[in-house]
């Protein structure tokens, strides 16, 4: 054996203190990690800002069991239709639970304060975004009985002829059915009343009923409709035609200065939900849309861009669509009451 010289000794005393070092930080580095993976430890709500059976439901309910087989806890949509989907947004915005997320259209995360600077949460900053889930370009449908001639020509002259005859139906103030439509009416100078409704269905029930006249339906409700001849498809606003509806001209050859416009639904959190859990999130949502047609909910079928984004994806159409609609918002003075 060998006598221990200083250095020695030190370099075995600075290796002992590292190893108590090393020993102290491993119940903190367990407790970390168990923070990190111990979630959820209950059921998670997936509130829906649409009724059921409408847009992002079937989806949202083929997504669900994917969530929980990944997660090991239920998934459980809940219905909370109303305001375009500004209820169920302001549920998650508020939620402090940490087991609560949510599927919304664009507008209650883009410009739902623009029109209404009461608004209890703040779309720009009160959400985590996962998941851009779908796109879906719009069809304008008008009831047949409204008036004379089947083309969109033939629907503007009636208005300019008739200022306010004509109403016009949307899903909730603040949507794209509602501040596309206000648009158009500025370019082309023509009084539709607005009258908004909780969702696609019934709306889509009093368009063929004529109680409404015209709306921007989705294309799945539009296609069936206009097919079954209760509906004419006068226009669609893409940027390229429908497989469904190959002969309905685009809005944007129509009127040239209203870009291709779509509705989108996206996956949000609680500003507060942590980053890399709404990685993981998103992870298992693209995985599920890219391999499940349940998952899918039909909406492939139905020409809507089926997606299944990162969050940053998420965030960046957002934060365009907020840019562009809250320009719209401000230039035609519009409130949450128009």
């Amino acid at each position: 054996m060998h006598p221990k010289t200083p250095g020695s000794r030190t370099r075995m005393a600075i290796s002992r203190r590292q190893a108590l070092a090393s020993l102290c930080a491993m119940p903190m580095m367990v407790k970390t990690a168990a923070a990190q993976i111990a979630w959820p430890t209950q059921a998670v709500r997936i509130l829906l800002g649409q009724p059921a059976g409408s847009g992002s439901d079937p989806m949202a309910r083929g997504l669900a069991p994917h969530l929980a087989a990944a997660f090991g806890q239920p998934f459980i949509v809940e219905n909370m239709p109303g305001g375009g989907g500004i209820m169920a947004a302001a549920a998650v915005a508020r939620a402090t639970d940490d087991h609560t997320i949510g599927i919304v259209l664009g507008g209650p995360t883009t410009t739902a304060k623009a029109l209404n600077p009461a608004l209890a949460y703040d779309p720009a900053t009160d959400f985590r975004p996962i998941s851009l889930l779908n796109r879906s370009p719009f069809v304008l449908t008008v009831h047949p009985g409204s008036f004379a001639g089947k083309r969109f020509a033939d629907v503007i002259d009636h208005a300019r002829a008739h200022p306010g005859s004509l109403s016009y139906a949307s899903i909730g103030p603040g949507t794209v059915t509602h501040l596309a439509m206000e648009e158009l009416k500025a370019q082309l100078g023509v009084d539709i009343v607005h009258v908004p409704y909780r969702g696609f269905p019934q709306a889509t029930l009093d368009l063929v009923a004529g109680r409404c006249q015209l709306m921007f339906n989705i294309a799945t409700a539009a296609s069936e409709h206009v097919a079954a001849g209760r509906l004419l498809a006068v226009a669609q606003t893409g940027s390229r035609p429908l497989t469904a509806l190959p002969d309905v001209p685009m809005l944007h050859d129509l009127t040239p200065k209203l870009e291709p416009f779509f509705g989108w639904s996206g996956m949000i959190a609680p500003a507060s939900f942590p980053e890399a859990r709404a990685e993981r999130l998103a992870k298992v949502v693209r995985d599920a849309l890219a391999t499940d047609p349940n998952a899918r909910g039909g909406l492939d079928r139905a020409g809507s861009e089926v997606l299944g984004t990162d969050p940053a994806e998420l965030q960046s159409l957002r934060d365009k669509e907020a840019t562009r609609w809250i320009a719209v918002i401000k230039r035609l003075g519009l409130r949450s009451a128009e």
